[in-house]
């Protein structure tokens, strides 16, 4: 009976294997994302909720930062405040044209997806341009995930404008940004493009820039590598907590329900 019970033990341990906790670094100020420097693994970025942008290597916080935008954005009042520096993508063709982008949200509680430059191997802050400046109702559900998805456009997540339960029914609004995945074309000089396979491109009273919609705040989202499929971690309101999902090859324009759903389930419950 011994000898089955270590042969299950060690099965469980291959099907299962033990998850383990590695601090790879220590003493930042609400760390809330962290990603690599393009192309150098042992390069980590962090970003500050308070608007600065470290860098890490091997253990060590490197004392200049790679941005300090502290003096623009908005800084934390209480734990659960949900405004600030909140995502980071660096442009796919970085190392030629040093560009980087940041949502965050401002003093004047806009939000703002900006496109800075590098100096050297530095942000330069007073390279700043701003494409999306979004004026927030509510203090809360802001988004704050931006990435670049395997088609080369940038996916940003907005969220529904805050309060709770969504009262103006902004996120089944085409009308607006909020509650919304927004798919832009960042390879110009300038601003954007709306690309044309865009689900709403140029339809009158609608926004072009959506992607998807009908989502309460879309904290964070991926893509998976192999696939491009899209993954969005969006935060639930009492009862639900959504990972909501689209193949790369039918992604465009999905409703996934909010304020009508929350989950699976109506919502309000009544």
């Amino acid at each position: 009976m011994i000898k089955y019970i270590l042969i299950y033990i060690v099965l469980l341990n291959l099907l299962f294997p033990q998850l383990e906790a590695k601090m790879i670094g220590q003493d930042f100020e609400k760390p809330l994302y962290i990603t690599n420097y393009p192309n150098n693994n042992e390069k980590l970025i962090i970003i500050e909720q308070e608007g600065i942008i470290k860098i890490l290597i091997d253990g060590k916080t490197e004392k200049i930062p790679f941005l300090d935008i502290s003096k623009r954005v908005h800084q934390p009042l209480y734990p659960a405040d949900e405004m600030g520096m909140l995502g980071l993508a660096f442009d796919p063709n970085f190392e030629q044209n040093g560009y980087f982008y940041v949502n965050y949200v401002d003093r004047k509680y806009h939000t703002n997806i900006s496109r800075f430059k590098t100096n050297g191997k530095l942000g330069d802050p007073n390279s700043e341009e701003i494409l999306i400046k979004l004026k927030q109702p509510y203090p809360n559900h802001n988004g704050g995930s931006i990435e670049f998805g395997p088609d080369g456009y940038l996916y940003i997540g907005v969220g529904d404008g805050g309060s709770a339960g969504d009262p103006e029914n902004r996120a089944q609004n085409l009308s607006n940004l909020f509650g919304t995945i927004l798919r832009i074309d960042i390879n110009t000089d300038k601003g954007y493009i709306i690309p044309k396979d865009n689900p709403f491109y140029k339809i009158e009273t609608f926004k072009s820039e959506i992607w998807h919609y009908g989502l309460r705040n879309p904290w964070r989202f991926s893509f998976d590598k192999k696939t491009g499929d899209m993954y969005i971690g969006d935060v639930g309101q009492n009862n639900w907590e959504e990972i909501n999902y689209s193949t790369y090859n039918n992604a465009y324009g999905a409703n996934f329900g909010w304020n009508i759903m929350e989950g699976n389930h109506c919502y309000p419950i009544e």
